[in-house]
């Protein structure tokens, strides 16, 4: 807000109002994308392409489903490196689970990596202050999970305490903010590392009829990573609180499952 000084002018300088004590705050946010990148306009011809499908109305109901979004670009894993290492990929019926798998793992891990050490630096604190991690993802299956990968790579210490929220799809970041919340407010000094990554290799098919809701997914997913670090009672001069989490609720509806 402004405020008036003695002579009646207006400072324009915001009034920051403090964090209420105990409340969870976002300390920092970092993003990550891996480096292929394709336009919204380049899409179809190059699904189409990889994916060796030529099934000319699908291809104008996806370009259909591409001009109603609002995307223009995104970020992919899949490239044309991976695609001639498993052409099976693009191949109806092929098994193709471990081959998935084994990229899958790897580049959840990576963005993971990026996003959270984008974090670190606007954060301003080292990564051995984090006490708590949670992680977020549809896009691996591995026993240890991504969250020990992601801890061992950032170099968190090894009694960091670990949250791991599997295919929680849509609302697993919204799921993963309310866990680090709790944890934030009830747990004084502690500071959590949150992550959420996911990559569209998983579900990656050539077109088919009997699954038309496949297009939508196509027209409308790319893959990347996010991060923010979540405490309550910032430290002055140190940490820079810009998002205090008020409130978080989950409900269901009687009956339904």
């Amino acid at each position: 807000m402004s405020k008036i000084n003695d002579n009646g002018a207006s400072d324009s300088s915001a009034t920051r109002r403090l964090p209420t004590p105990g409340k969870a705050t976002v300390l920092a946010i970092g993003k990550a994308f891996p480096s292929q990148l394709v336009p919204q306009d380049c899409l179809v011809e190059g699904y189409f392409r990889d994916t060796n499908c030529a099934d000319f109305a699908m291809k104008e109901k996806l370009a259909r489903l591409c001009k109603t979004t609002t995307v223009k670009t995104r970020y992919t894993v899949m490239s044309k490196e991976i695609l001639d290492k498993y052409p099976e990929l693009a191949t109806e019926g092929s098994a193709t689970i471990s081959q998935r798998l084994t990229i899958a793992n790897q580049a959840v891990t990576e963005m993971a990596k990026d996003a959270s050490l984008a974090c670190f630096k606007q954060w301003g604190r080292p990564a051995e202050d984090i006490t708590h991690i949670v992680y977020v993802s549809s896009s691996e299956i591995r026993l240890p999970g991504g969250d020990l990968y992601l801890a061992s790579e950032l170099g968190l210490r090894n009694d960091v305490n670990r949250v791991m929220l599997y295919f929680l799809g849509c609302y697993g970041g919204v799921t993963g903010l309310r866990i680090a919340k709790d944890i934030a407010e009830n747990n004084p000094g502690s500071r959590v590392l949150l992550t959420t990554t996911e990559t569209t290799i998983l579900g990656f098919r050539p077109p088919n009829k009997s699954r038309p809701y496949d297009l939508v997914g196509a027209a409308l997913f790319g893959d990347g990573a996010a991060a923010a670090i979540i405490g309550a009672d910032p430290i002055s001069h140190v940490e820079s609180p810009f998002l205090e989490l008020s409130y978080a609720v989950q409900q269901f509806l009687p009956g339904r499952k």
